[in-house]
């Protein structure tokens, strides 16, 4: 995730640390780090190649032009 100064709490960076704290770490991406099309094209590949197992991003930055089709597991109930 892009280096962006805030105040307060973060749902990215708590999600993103609850992530890495279970060895998710490399596999982590945020829509929001990716603007050109070309960049979202080959990020949507290596979600689809399992490179890219957790694709974060708010409705505006993933809906509803985000196609992705992939099998998605729920895990969210072993983070907490």
């Amino acid at each position: 995730m892009a280096a962006t100064p805030t105040c307060g709490f973060s749902a990215y960076r708590w999600i993103r640390d609850q992530l890495v704290g279970h060895g998710v770490a490399a596999e982590i991406a945020f829509m929001q780090d990716y603007k050109k099309t070309e960049t979202k094209q080959r990020l949507f590949a290596n979600v689809r190649a399992g490179k890219v197992r957790v694709l974060l991003g708010s409705s505006e930055t993933m809906a509803p032009a985000t196609s992705i089709e992939c099998v998605c597991r729920y895990f969210m109930n072993n983070l907490i």
